[in-house]
């Protein structure tokens, strides 16, 4: 099931800060972030060896990517998020990149705007 929350509910509702981007995918006018929100102080997803995985989407005209090789995130990455804030009523993701092919590094800010995202929690699952 897909939901919409507000830039504010979503911040207040899943913590972006310290979790994981593993994809960025374009499909037809939508693009898809998703996370992995494992983490060791989130007593609900801390378990070992599962992926908690979670989509935000939102059309491609409401999603800009500042800095770095936006080009590499169609590829293998993963990118720590090291800030998520709303500012001037858009809201702000710092990402710390990791992209496998090429083997580069990059700070990323993905920057949504339109006041609201779809999102979707998938039920945990294994990892392998």
């Amino acid at each position: 099931m897909r939901e919409t929350l507000s830039f504010r509910e979503l911040l207040r509702s899943y913590p972006l800060e310290g979790r994981t981007l593993i994809a960025f995918v374009e499909k037809g006018d939508a693009v898809t972030l998703r996370f992995d929100l494992y983490h060791c102080d989130d007593s609900r997803r801390c378990k070992e060896g599962m992926k908690y995985l979670f989509d935000v989407s939102s059309c491609r005209e409401n999603i800009r990517i500042l800095g770095g090789r936006e080009h590499c995130m169609h590829g293998s990455f993963s990118a720590d998020i090291l800030t998520s804030k709303i500012t001037d009523g858009e809201l702000r993701l710092v990402a710390d990149c990791s992209y496998y092919e090429p083997k580069e590094r990059d700070l990323i800010t993905i920057v949504f705007s339109g006041d609201e995202v779809r999102i979707k929690e998938h039920l945990p699952n294994q990892i392998g």
